[in-house]
């Protein structure tokens, strides 16, 4: 989720203690599951959900367990390949491929490798893309999906279809995305497929991508009717221009939970004979947790619950469905300080009927109702001439912090502290449901995993064997170069650059981020879109046999 500078967690001491520093500790034969194969995996990534936040989210609904407690499984450490607190980018990448990575990045291998156990990276491999999980699954016949609630261009989804240095790369990652064959998005986000100035789009390079994904045979959607009326086997669902609206502030008739995406993207991808992945997001527990929202934090891991329940109900139906969930790390650092009763902690935490987003939205231009808002809405009651003071004070500062300022005040009557609006390094909790009972850590022979170990677990239970794909599916502007042909680019519309690879008498024209080469004249679909990642050209090795 949000870009933020790491912080070293007090507790690391304690953290380097438990489990193997080695990244790659599963040391038996990694061919296929033999027995322990499955057709379908789902994979659901509650985006900043530490432990102390279930914590929380029980409590607030009077100690009962959550759907996901019945299917702890072990622990995750969440470092990147250069830091000991990681971002969604590296931490999706270790999920999505099987590498540690740098901070920022998506899904290539890393250019910087400070952290110990880490394999460093060769010289002439350093930014190279690498298969991800969905990459696999779709070239292997699979149908593939990615459900979330922040916007398409997000680092954890992003990270199962793109590739780039950075991120911030915003409109090439879309582009990649859109062009990345993936067969339902489910999510947010859909400014970043119109041009600015054009139904409330914002993209900068004039693109509109909805052109492109219908001239795919996509479906686009931007409604819960519309998900829900679509007989489509292939459809893009946008259902805000930015993230979508938390689970507690959402209007159901117009907007899908991510339950209900979940439940309709597993009953396009399942009639697929061949199987699919589905990766699952419930991406806003860390947009409240770098803002000290403690509703926030609730509504949305009580989505994730339900959108577990879904996926776990599945698959125990189907009988050929793994579920394995894990946070990519935790946000927030939040604490439960309350020596009090549950009683008394919830009188404070059930009046909280909205996020702080709808707090924002329901106040008046003039203020005039903010108390009330306040006491109706997020319970705030009792509030001190000083504490409205400060509250008010935030709510009018454009740059205020707002949603920490009412957050913490709220923490401080319900006996919740935060240690920061960051990351931190702690393990996360692994949840995991496989039809034969064969569980990542039967598979890692550890109770505390590496995040890579995760893809590893999901490549053996699906036979998938991300290394050797990555061999056959890239070829680099070098490998080109070498059989006599040159390569230049046409930077005629800066926005759109275009590799063209010239040979005899042949020309190939391979545009950036998209799926296609038009060789001579002619199109041509490739299997992954073509990539420039740090001025290094790198496409379908295809493009080779077109060139001999």
């Amino acid at each position: 989720m949000k870009t933020t500078k790491p912080w070293i967690s007090g507790m690391f001491a304690a953290v380097m203690l438990t489990g193997s520093l080695a990244v790659s500790p599963i040391t038996h034969a990694e061919t296929d599951g033999g027995q322990n194969t499955v057709k379908n995996v789902i994979m659901v990534i509650p985006d900043g959900m530490g432990n102390s936040i279930t914590g929380l989210t029980r409590w607030y609904q009077n100690g009962k367990p959550l759907e996901v407690d019945s299917y702890v499984n072990g622990l995750v450490r969440t470092y990147a390949s250069n830091s000991i607190t990681t971002d969604s980018g590296a931490a999706a990448t270790a999920y999505a491929t099987g590498h540690k990575a740098v901070t920022e990045s998506l899904s290539i291998l890393p250019h910087e490798v400070t952290m110990p156990g880490v394999p460093a990276t060769k010289a002439e491999d350093k930014n190279k893309p690498v298969p991800t999980l969905l990459e696999a699954a779709r070239l292997a016949g699979k149908s593939t999906g990615l459900v979330f609630t922040c916007t398409l261009d997000d680092a954890t989804p992003d990270a199962f279809v793109s590739h780039a240095v950075s991120r911030n790369e915003s409109e090439n990652i879309t582009k990649q995305m859109v062009y990345s064959g993936v067969d339902v998005v489910f999510g947010g986000g859909s400014a970043l497929l119109k041009p600015e100035g054009k139904d409330g789009g914002a993209r900068k390079d004039g693109a509109d991508l909805t052109k492109a994904l219908q001239a795919q045979g996509y479906d686009y959607v931007t409604s819960k009717t519309g998900m829900d009326q679509s007989k489509a086997k292939k459809i893009w669902g946008l259902f805000q221009p930015w993230n979508l609206e938390a689970d507690f502030d959402r209007d159901p008739k117009q907007q899908p939970s991510l339950a209900e995406m979940t439940s309709k993207s597993l009953s396009i991808l399942s009639s697929n004979p061949n199987g699919f992945f589905l990766m699952v997001e419930a991406s806003d527990i860390d947009t409240y947790g770098h803002e000290n929202d403690p509703v926030g934090m609730v509504s949305e891991t009580l989505a994730y619950d339900k959108a577990m329940k879904v996926a776990i109900d599945f698959a125990k139906k189907d009988g050929h469905t793994a579920v394995i969930s894990m946070a990519d790390h935790n946000t927030g650092g939040l604490y439960l300080t309350n020596y009090d009763s549950a009683k008394q902690f919830n009188a404070v935490m059930q009046k909280a009927k909205h996020t702080n987003h709808a707090i924002r939205e329901k106040i008046k231009k003039d203020g005039s109702n903010l108390k009330q808002v306040l006491e109706q809405d997020y319970g705030l009651t009792g509030l001190t001439s000083r504490e409205l003071a400060e509250i008010k004070k935030a709510w009018k500062q454009e740059d205020g912090d707002f949603s920490g300022v009412i957050g913490r005040m709220l923490g401080e009557k319900a006996g919740i502290s935060f240690a920061n609006e960051d990351h931190t390094s702690e393990e996360v909790v692994l949840y995991a449901y496989h039809p034969n009972g064969f569980k990542p850590t039967d598979f890692a022979k550890s109770g505390v995993l590496q995040n890579t170990d995760i893809n590893k677990y999901v490549q053996f239970i699906m036979g998938f064997h991300l290394d050797e794909l990555g061999k056959s599916l890239y070829a680099s502007g070098h490998d080109i170069r070498a059989l006599g042909a040159t390569v230049t680019f046409d930077n005629s519309n800066k926005a759109f650059p275009v590799a063209v690879v010239k040979k005899g008498g042949k020309q190939i024209r391979l545009a950036v981020d998209k799926n296609y080469a038009v060789v001579n004249g002619q199109k041509k679909t490739l299997k992954i879109p073509t990539l420039l990642i740090d001025n290094r050209l790198w496409t379908d090795r295809a493009v080779l046999d077109l060139l001999k």
